[in-house]
């Protein structure tokens, strides 16, 4: 079975690299019509109506997503891979959500190129035998009924005559949809024997009236059965096909619905259930009451905390920044896609930042690259916080390994950004793993004068700074930069300033 790949991109030699770079014929395709621009692209697009299109984001003409968009908006129905470099992944973003397969990175790599056009040779391959079958077999020509119900597709009265003509049996008044995958590391073996996995977790079931694969996932169709009781029969089956040896599925179901009518209620519930598999890694079925029963911070983690975080070498909150943001991400139900983006985009906005301050952290394109292809590689939300926890803690072993100056400086930094804080020396060391007096004489040389001292100045400078520029009351203002008595406050800024923060106010204002 053959299928046709059409390359898109304004670079010719991009254009031959690709047909260069893998086997194309021994993939299971032959390559159609290139586009040496958007224009051109779309025009062969909707000529030739390709299997697999792999388009550049930015041409001339259209770009990319432009040309996606208007494909899809004439009737072309094939799959999309866009070819994307590092300072490209919101167009990436975007082409996700309109249905893009995926996105690979220049310069392309071979064994991700061929990874991709594989994964879609067999969605074509299951997609062209299901279309030979239904035509052929009153078995599958009922599963293509059952799909078009749980889809919403044709027309509703022809449905309800072939329901009759296949003897369906669809009475009853409580229906729903579950999904079923396998999970990642089980997906090498053959679609026929994950189908039959599922048959099989099905069989003597009487609540499920009908199953049919759909691309990588088996739909199954209950009916007079509560979603939640369905789960736990589920569950059961599982844990026992488990113990043979049989792989892990994913399982989502969708809300009950009253009719067959409304079965496609019921598919889309299961269907956004399953988009959210890569956040809840760790359940193996999916109901609605997982998002019912949400709970998480709704606050993003900020790239300059993160940053002072890595410089400080605070483990312990590295693990709780990363642990907010897991909830960040679960409370706002993003996408693997977008989680990954977003971390991608955060591991190089975090190297630039720290590389500029560190020398150690210069990393080679190769080094960076490898990074973050293993992030994108992460199969489950666990896996990929894993990867950027170890790619963090190793910027913070690095900036920590650089000598008694660089602790110094990390020390300081910590009380710029603390400073409103009961930060202690001897609280500052136990976080950095040093002894407190030594820590303090390396403080006074490097700094010039004592650790107190030092954090005094960072707060007065800061009084000044709200003196200045806002309203706040003197007593709310001593609170603000770590004071917790006015009195002492009104003594240590008369020290450093020579006049007390009214004073200093008023003297501020008649400037102005």
């Amino acid at each position: 079975m053959r299928f046709t790949a059409m390359i898109i991109d304004d670079e010719q030699i991009v254009r031959e690299g690709i047909e260069e770079l893998i086997d194309w014929e021994e993939a299971g395709y032959r390559l159609g019509s290139s586009g040496r621009d958007g224009r051109e692209g779309l025009a062969n697009i909707l000529r030739e109506n390709p299997d697999l299109v792999l388009v550049d984001i930015k041409m001339p003409g259209l770009n990319g997503l432009e040309v996606i968009k208007e494909a899809k908006s004439q009737g072309f129905s094939g799959h999309f891979i866009i070819l994307t470099g590092f300072s490209e992944f919101e167009y990436a973003k975007a082409a996700i959500s309109m249905g893009v397969e995926g996105y690979l990175l220049k310069p392309i790599d071979e064994d991700e190129l061929l990874e991709y056009v594989e994964k879609i040779r067999k969605k074509l391959e299951e997609k062209a035998i299901l279309n030979q079958y239904h035509s052929q077999n009153e078995d599958k020509a009922r599963q293509e009924l059952l799909r078009r119900i749980v889809l919403n597709e044709g027309d509703l009265n022809e449905r309800q005559r072939d329901i009759s003509l296949y003897r369906l049996s669809l009475e009853g008044d409580m229906f729903c949809v579950a999904l079923c995958r396998q999970e990642e590391g089980g997906r090498e073996k053959e679609d026929k024997s994950f189908y039959d996995q599922v048959r099989r977790l099905a069989e003597g079931d009487n609540a499920c009236i009908g199953m049919f694969s759909m691309e990588d996932q088996v739909v199954l169709v209950g009916r007079s059965i509560p979603y939640g009781k369905w789960k736990e029969r589920f569950k059961k089956r599982c844990r026992r096909m488990e113990s043979y040896g049989k792989n892990r599925l994913k399982i989502a179901i969708g809300n009950n619905v009253k009719s067959w009518h409304e079965l496609f209620c019921s598919y889309e519930s299961a269907k956004y259930l399953m988009e959210q598999a890569f956040i809840f890694d760790q359940e193996d079925i999916l109901t609605i009451d997982l998002i019912c029963g949400l709970e998480g911070s709704r606050e993003a983690v900020t790239i300059q905390w993160m940053e002072m975080l890595i410089e400080v070498g605070e483990v312990e909150g590295i693990k709780r920044a990363i642990g907010m943001f897991r909830d960040y991400c679960t409370w706002n139900l993003f996408t693997e896609s977008q989680i990954k983006l977003m971390l991608v985009q955060d591991v190089v906005q975090l190297q630039m930042r720290l590389s500029k301050k560190y020398a150690s952290l210069a990393l080679s394109d190769e080094v960076m690259e490898q990074l973050l292809k293993m992030l994108m590689a992460a199969e489950g939300l666990k896996e990929l916080l894993g990867c950027y926890e170890q790619a963090l803690m190793d910027l913070s072993r690095k900036i920590g390994a650089e000598g008694g100056g660089n602790i110094i400086r990390r020390v300081y930094y910590y009380m710029e950004k603390n400073y409103d804080k009961d930060i202690k020396l001897e609280n500052i060391a136990k976080t950095f793993n040093y002894n407190s007096a030594y820590l303090g004489k390396l403080f006074r040389k490097e700094i010039g004068e004592n650790f107190n001292n030092s954090l005094d100045r960072i707060r007065i400078d800061n009084a000044k700074r709200l003196l200045q520029e806002t309203d706040l009351k003197v007593y709310q203002i001593s609170e603000r930069v770590g004071y917790g008595s006015i009195d002492y406050f009104y003594m240590k800024f008369k020290k450093y300033v020579g006049i007390s923060p009214k004073e200093y106010r008023k003297n501020v204002n008649m400037e102005e």
